[in-house]
């Protein structure tokens, strides 16, 4: 245990022996007070569409579809972001205090060469340990109560929704704003800060198909 301790604060490791700690911490808070703190999927931002798009325009939206693409790839906007962040901490944690520890580098600077390939390990780790858990997560909202009938609810379009390319919507449930994805049913591009009605789940209910919908002014 105290070989332990010593190799978890050596150099190479104390960094992440600290953020391991913090999630233990974070993650207790949760459990023994039941302060929620809410952490949505990160909003990317996009220009905004008046008939065609400028070259440079479309340009930055395929560079923030691929983003968002990684983040639906690790179960981001499907799992809680603190959820995801911690299963990569405490793996990259492992991973750090045993390699360092067989190699006898806890104390040399080439333990912080662990850190990049312990990094890329842990985010695959942490894509094949967290998929069980996006069914179950789903069938709970972010505060462990029944799941949220989106359906017939209005939102306003955070990221633009194309027919080849999921976008964001955000909908105010009560005082909660949450963020789904979806695509537009008929329209070909449905732009930024237009309100949209939610009518139904895709086929494989990993988004929501809308549509535009005129507010009363």
């Amino acid at each position: 245990m105290q070989n332990l301790i010593e190799i978890s604060f050596a150099p190479a490791n104390f960094i992440l022996s600290i953020l391991a700690i913090l999630v233990v911490l974070y993650w207790l808070i949760i459990i023994f007070t039941g302060l929620n703190f809410d952490f949505d999927g990160p909003d990317i931002d996009t220009p905004d569409a008046d008939g065609d798009l400028s070259s440079a325009d479309v340009g930055t939206v395929n560079v923030q579809s691929a983003w968002q693409s990684i983040l639906q790839f690790f179960y981001i906007g499907e799992l809680p972001v603190m959820f995801i962040i911690s299963i990569v901490i405490m793996i990259m944690w492992l991973i750090n205090v045993n390699v360092t520890y067989i190699f006898g580098i806890s104390n040399s600077i080439l333990g912080f060469a662990i850190y990049v390939p312990g990094f890329i390990v842990s985010m695959l780790a942490t894509k094949i340990i967290a998929k069980p858990f996006v069914k179950l997560y789903a069938l709970f909202n972010h505060k462990g109560e029944p799941p949220i009938d989106f359906i017939g609810k209005i939102g306003l379009v955070t990221t633009p929704l194309a027919k080849d390319r999921m976008g964001q919507v955000r909908v105010k449930i009560e005082s909660d704003d949450l963020i789904v994805y979806a695509q537009p049913m008929e329209e070909e591009l449905i732009e930024r800060d237009k309100t949209v009605i939610i009518l139904e789940k895709s086929f494989d209910e990993k988004f929501y198909l809308v549509q535009t919908y005129q507010t009363e002014k």
